[in-house]
């Protein structure tokens, strides 16, 4: 393009020379022809801006991260003069247009159109920009070239990925299976409480009653600890969708993925999260899956989401103390988070705590407590090589 404004520009410069010192009809109309031929050229483009029409849209009726639906596009030209010089970039921070290329010029001639038909596969759950982004007009000559947006984008909503990993590094499932299944005959422990009209006799600590003179009773390993119960934090970290989109869709497949696994194991589990107050979700091998899965999809994280208003509204709910286990997702292990995972710790629940980080690589579990592990997941991993 930068050649032809040279030649262009020497030509008429020539021309003016020419008209200057020989003057006559040819000169005056070659003059006159390169002083059009750019306005022309211009004229051309900016009539096909307002001209040019784009169609795109996607296959199915819902699109899923990571996974590919059938894309079509159309250029069309309903003019009687052929549209030159046409290319159509696309948007590429969360999407990818399979097989194409943003650097292919297309031609179409009057009353024509082009119709391409590949796949859109969507990185990330949420809401953004996909296909076309802006389309690229040069003139004839390459002398202008027009770039402008898209006046329609194709905005879509995309679901979190749902996979089951085959097994979790996080926790030993294969035991916990086991201590769900025998944990109606568990023997009895030597924690204990206050007997309670109704309990069984036979596990009334009469050693103990004998001391002080009260009734207490042993309670079993499945009666104190029972069920895994997974925590997702609906913290937004960052204002920047190139931030928190890869963050948020680790943080709600994880969520979905371990609760998947318990369900296939058959132990027992809930989901709890903030959203205007807490919500907790039973998940079992009963009940259907695709219910909580469209809960968690329709999650809102919020910059202003009070972790601690989250983590008192837990404190408060007493079924969070007698899981066995606790599994919490956050992207941001904040002083709070870590003092509330070492107060389940100590109250004897197995705490393991997934920090989401934007752009950190894998790290090794870390032990921050007797009872609680941290582990560091890269925000837009694949989640079943991290679990």
């Amino acid at each position: 393009m930068r050649r032809n404004r040279i030649i262009l520009a020497a030509l008429w410069i020539l021309s003016l020379v020419g008209i200057s010192f020989y003057g006559g009809p040819v000169s005056y109309g070659f003059f006159t022809v390169l002083t059009l031929l750019p306005l022309v050229s211009l004229l051309y483009l900016v009539i096909v801006l307002f001209r040019f029409k784009i169609y795109q849209t996607f296959e199915g009726k819902e699109l899923v991260a990571g996974h590919m639906v059938p894309f079509f596009f159309t250029l069309q030209n309903e003019d009687p003069f052929t549209f030159s010089g046409v290319r159509v970039t696309f948007y590429a921070d969360f999407s990818e247009i399979d097989g194409l290329s943003d650097k292919t010029e297309y031609e179409l001639l009057p009353r024509t159109s082009i119709t391409r038909q590949t796949g859109l596969i969507c990185r990330y759950r949420g809401e953004y920009h996909v296909g076309i982004k802006a389309v690229i007009l040069t003139d004839y000559l390459r002398l202008f070239r027009i770039t402008y947006q898209n006046r329609e984008p194709l905005r879509v909503t995309v679901l979190p990925d749902l996979v089951t990993p085959e097994a979790l590094r996080s926790i030993d499932a294969e035991t916990l299976s086991r201590r769900e299944a025998t944990g109606a005959g568990a023997c009895p422990d030597v924690t204990v409480r206050d007997y309670l009209p109704g309990d069984d006799i036979r596990r009334i600590h009469w050693k103990l009653a004998a001391k002080t003179g009260e009734l207490s009773v042993r309670n079993s390993v499945s009666e104190e600890k029972d069920g895994v119960i997974i925590l997702l934090d609906t913290l937004r970290i960052s204002e920047a969708p190139s931030v928190y989109l890869p963050v948020e869709n680790t943080l709600l497949e994880s969520a979905l993925a371990l609760a998947l696994f318990l369900r296939n194991k058959n132990i027992p589990s809930s989901v709890s999260y903030s959203h205007g107050g807490l919500h907790t979700c039973a998940v079992s091998h009963d009940q259907p899956f695709d219910g909580l899965y469209r809960e968690l999809s329709g999650i809102r994280f919020e910059t202003d989401a009070l972790q601690s208003a989250f983590l008192t509204a837990l404190t408060a709910d007493g079924t969070l103390f007698s899981a066995r286990i606790a599994l919490i997702l956050t992207a941001k292990a904040t002083e709070e988070i870590l003092t509330f995972s070492r107060l389940l710790g100590d109250g004897g629940t197995e705490v393991v705590l997934y920090r989401v980080m934007p752009g950190e690589e894998d790290a090794p579990p870390v032990s921050i407590s007797p009872h609680v592990t941290l582990l560091t997941l890269p925000g837009g991993c694949r989640v079943t090589d991290y679990l």
